[in-house]
């Protein structure tokens, strides 16, 4: 289960074509940083107590957070889960319902993802990726919903996910995740 997220925020930029499964219940990705080495973005492809993620990819995304993504230049930045507009919340907003979701094996999550992100590995036609999640030296992770678990009071506007933004057809593709204990209700 997640923590508070005192390092809430997004990185954003081009996606590099380096993959790697990792030895957590992870898929790294990684995101061009022009001063840096990449930005390495961990997406969970399995639940930590061993059960399937669910899944939801939305393909023509529409909600309100989406229009501060535009004026944002490529890098890394901290958000202010107070400031709603710029944050998400799964539970909150009308972009996504339980029923987008699909509980998805790993393997199966790991080569859909992988498909997906396909058309926007070193695009050079102002296509980029943004993770939402929380911060950590050099990347960023809880690329998921974090919020919904029983018996728990995790702050709102805080959850992760993976935008992707088409600049040939000027769209947003939204990739969202929670995991079985959690519901999209509110409490």
């Amino acid at each position: 289960m997640s923590q508070c997220h005192t390092h809430y925020g997004l990185i954003s930029g081009i996606l590099l074509k380096d993959f790697e499964k990792g030895a957590h219940p992870h898929l790294y990705l990684y995101i061009k940083n022009d001063t840096e080495e990449p930005f390495r973005v961990a997406v969970n492809v399995r639940d930590y107590d061993d059960s399937d993620v669910f899944f939801a990819h939305i393909k023509d995304l529409k909600a309100d957070f989406l229009k501060n993504l535009s004026t944002l230049k490529n890098g890394a930045y901290y958000l202010q889960p107070a400031n709603q507009e710029n944050s998400l919340d799964y539970i909150k907003e009308e972009f996504i319902k339980g029923a987008h979701f699909t509980q998805t094996p790993e393997e199966e999550l790991g080569n859909t993802l992988l498909d997906i992100l396909k058309p926007y590995i070193d695009a050079d036609n102002g296509s980029r990726v943004t993770a939402y999640g929380s911060r950590f030296p050099g990347g960023i992770h809880d690329i998921h919903m974090n919020q919904g678990y029983p018996h728990s009071s995790l702050p709102s506007c805080q959850d992760g996910a993976l935008i992707l933004y088409d600049a040939i057809n000027d769209k947003y593709e939204g990739l969202f995740f929670h995991f079985h204990s959690q519901t999209l209700t509110a409490p």
